[in-house]
């Protein structure tokens, strides 16, 4: 038969479901009962053809007689139910995810613009809690992949930042031995390393060595620690946490000429968040004697050295 008896006689999946064999089988001669009167060939046109079909419907469904007929037929009915409620269901987790998605972006919109309102405020962080007298210990990361390919050791790749106990901060830069004070970079948040796979999400610059031509290796890019904003809004917001965490990326935003830049910067992977100790601190004191000995004579610290920075 073309199609399962139940249908044949008008009874849906969902009443084959609740109800049991006895009862069900009651529906099946009741309905089929009903059907013979109404498609009986001296009453209508066209009713011998539906009449054999509602015959051979009940003689499969006929339980007194055959009742695993009726039971193998009831099983195949139910599976069509599951595969029409699973398409629904789809349908609906889709409907669902989509909704999600969107409101997804529109908070990370706003949270991004959020940010940026922030950061003309001042300040090296946009965190509620400003750090101080902290170390961090950063991983480079266009640093470390760059450097495997140019002859440098690993440890070029390592980096520290410092809060001091008024919140200012300072930098160390790769293969550097004294901190340098730092007031373009705006420090906005972190992502554990375990929620984020960063590098397809780094910016690439073509190197001479893509000018070559033939099969294209990794040394044919540069890798910049920087991620167009949209990618990081999409990737990186909504993971974004604005404090800082050990074993996750630190992002940041940069002030150029009083304007951010349109790019999210990488500062590194952030290996270690330690007590700055007096040690820390002697190294800006041999750099820049007045930036702690005599900040409060000279509140105004020197400008940053904006291109070690860029180069960094």
């Amino acid at each position: 038969m073309p199609r399962n008896p139940f249908e044949v006689l008008g009874i849906s999946p969902e009443i084959v479901r609740d109800l049991d064999e006895e009862a069900l089988f009651g529906l099946v001669k009741a309905c089929y009962r009903a059907l013979q009167r109404a498609y009986h060939p001296d009453l209508q046109n066209g009713g011998k053809e539906k009449s054999v079909e509602l015959n051979l419907a009940f003689e499969a469904l006929d339980f007194e007689r055959n009742p695993e007929s009726f039971r193998e037929h009831r099983q195949a009915y139910l599976r069509r139910l599951s595969r029409r409620t699973q398409k629904r269901t789809i349908d609906e987790l889709n409907r669902k995810l989509a909704l999600l998605w969107r409101q997804q972006e529109l908070l990370a919109e706003n949270f991004w613009r959020h940010l940026l309102e922030a950061s003309h405020r001042g300040g090296p962080t946009l965190f509620p809690e400003k750090p101080k007298g902290l170390k961090i210990v950063l991983l480079d990361l266009g640093l470390k992949f760059n450097a495997s390919f140019t002859g440098y050791a690993r440890h070029v790749a390592f980096k520290e930042m410092l809060f001091d106990e008024e919140g200012r901060l300072y930098y160390r830069f790769p293969r550097r031995r004294t901190f340098s004070p730092v007031n373009f970079i705006i420090l906005v948040g972190t992502v554990a390393r375990r929620r984020l796979e960063i590098w397809p999400l780094l910016e690439k610059k073509p190197t001479p060595q893509a000018a070559e031509g033939g099969l294209p290796d990794l040394k044919a890019f540069e890798v910049l620690n920087a991620i167009q904003t949209e990618v990081f809004k999409r990737s990186c917001l909504p993971l974004l946490k604005t404090e800082l965490q050990e074993d996750s990326y630190l992002f940041s935003l940069h002030r150029k000429h009083t304007s951010l830049q349109p790019l999210v910067f990488v500062e590194g992977m952030v290996l270690k968040i330690e007590p700055a100790s007096p040690q820390d601190f002697d190294k800006i004191v041999r750099k820049h004697p007045n930036s702690l000995q005599e900040r409060n004579k000279t509140p105004e610290f020197p400008p940053a050295i904006e291109g070690r920075i860029e180069g960094n």
